[in-house]
């Protein structure tokens, strides 16, 4: 029996902090001047330290620490200073600092696509206002209690007969950091989305390990297919060696019935056409970028803040990045922040990370009384998708066809019918008969930019 499994080489870092303390800056405030923190080696003993640096260099000792470290904290005179850095006893003198909770954080992959850079989009900034479309995820489940997740709808089709409503909880953590991407909230914690607060419809088709059989991939693609009416947009970040052809049949009728699949080429750093669904030629096929600081230019430095063993280049074909022909689009995929499951946030990387990329520029793309109705209603949507993107990235594949980067900066594509955006206005006239009682409107001044 055939098993699809998750597209991602690398859980580089996943953790479950409160939102506040997971959105941290990273960047610090200098504290008032003279004060320091004296971290000392693991046998030394902070009080004893702190007694002797206050008696003789007149340090004025404030907390001490036993537990998370050895050390204290400290008023210094600039020879104290000098003193503790030579002293054999201690591991590092560094500056006291502020640090600031940050609201929310646009990652890097969001960054890169240009998001924040259209005005029409509002992306990150941080007013709740959600994109008006459905997008299913395939995958290992989503966390529905997520507070930066707007989960409209589960279901399981994992080790059973039928697809159970109401069922289905992300026990892996994968498919919630996948939802995260498409869609997570615009507000005031976390990260933020390429479709923010899009719906999210959660189809649990993988276990707690990543994997699921393709009869249960097929009952998920099924299930969205009954609900075309509801469903723009399907992700699917998984894959199978080799074609299972049962999957690709049901992805071409999903297509047919009117719904975008987005899916992810796949981590073997191999040509697509070996990989399901991943070489079906009517879906949105999706390549991982490595990109460090969400600019292009490839200047950005190396991955080691989220995997030491990380050795991609900025602006690249990430290394695990199947390629070949049948890649419709790359996206950013490398060390992607995102929601976790339990209500927390993680960094992932692989192509399962750049195709919801994808998937979220599609909801902008379906969004409202934009839904494509039929085939070739999505695949106007990807080609719009391929036209606006950008070949300003390195492609070391060595396969000869470069295909172009993700790009949502026009306001003229994104979103649909924009015309540069803008809020609704709306004007009217009125006349009345006083004689009747009688009287007319006409809002025909307004306008929907």
């Amino acid at each position: 029996m055939k098993r699809a499994a998750l597209l991602v080489p690398l859980l580089v870092a996943a953790f479950t902090a409160t939102a506040a303390n997971a959105a941290a800056t990273e960047t610090t405030t200098p504290a008032t001047a003279g004060q320091y923190v004296i971290v000392l080696k693991s046998t030394s003993d902070p009080s004893s330290i702190a007694a002797r640096y206050a008696r003789d260099h007149g340090a004025q000792p404030g907390f001490t620490y036993h537990h998370a470290l050895k050390g204290f904290s400290a008023y210094l005179p600039a020879g104290a200073v000098r003193a503790l850095r030579e002293d054999p006893a201690v591991a590092y003198v560094e500056p006291d600092a502020v640090a600031h909770i940050t609201a929310q954080e646009t990652a890097n992959g969001v960054k890169r696509i240009f998001a924040p850079d259209n005005a029409s989009l509002k992306v990150g900034d941080g007013v709740d206002e959600r994109v008006d479309a459905d997008v299913a995820v395939l995958d290992t489940g989503i966390d529905h209690n997520h507070p930066d997740l707007n989960v409209v709808r589960r279901v399981s089709c994992l080790n059973t007969s039928t697809c159970t409503d109401n069922s289905g909880v992300d026990d892996n953590g994968h498919g919630s950091n996948v939802a995260g991407i498409v869609g997570e909230i615009d507000n005031t914690i976390g990260f933020v989305g390429v479709a923010p607060g899009v719906r999210l419809w959660a189809i649990k088709v993988l276990n707690n390990s990543g994997s699921g059989n393709a009869s249960g991939v097929v009952a998920g693609l099924d299930w969205v297919t009954a609900h075309k009416a509801d469903i723009e947009v399907v992700n699917m970040s998984l894959g199978f060696n080799g074609t299972v052809q049962s999957v690709n049949d049901a992805v071409n009728r999903s297509i047919a019935a009117g719904v975008v699949v987005v899916v992810s080429a796949g981590n073997n750093n191999s040509n697509v056409s070996g990989q399901s669904p991943a070489n079906v030629a009517d879906a949105i096929t999706v390549s991982s970028l490595s990109d460090s600081d969400g600019r292009p230019g490839g200047t950005g430095g190396g991955f080691g803040w989220c995997n030491s063993s990380n050795t991609n280049v900025d602006d690249t074909k990430s290394n695990f990045s199947n390629w070949g022909a049948g890649v419709d689009i790359a996206a950013p995929g490398d060390c992607i922040k995102s929601a976790y499951r339990d209500g927390g946030y993680s960094n992932y990387s692989g192509t399962s990370q750049a195709a919801p990329h994808v998937a979220g520029a599609a909801a902008w793309l379906a969004s409202g009384s934009n839904k494509p109705a039929d085939r070739a209603g999505v695949l106007a949507i990807r080609n719009k998708i391929v036209s606006a993107g950008n070949l300003n990235w390195t492609d070391n594949s060595g396969d000869g066809v470069k295909e172009p980067l993700l790009d949502v900066h026009d306001p003229a594509v994104f979103p649909p019918g924009s015309g540069g955006g803008g809020d609704p206005v709306a004007s009217f006239t009125s006349s009345c008969n006083n004689s009747t009682k009688a009287c007319s409107f006409d809002g025909s001044a307004s306008s929907d930019p």
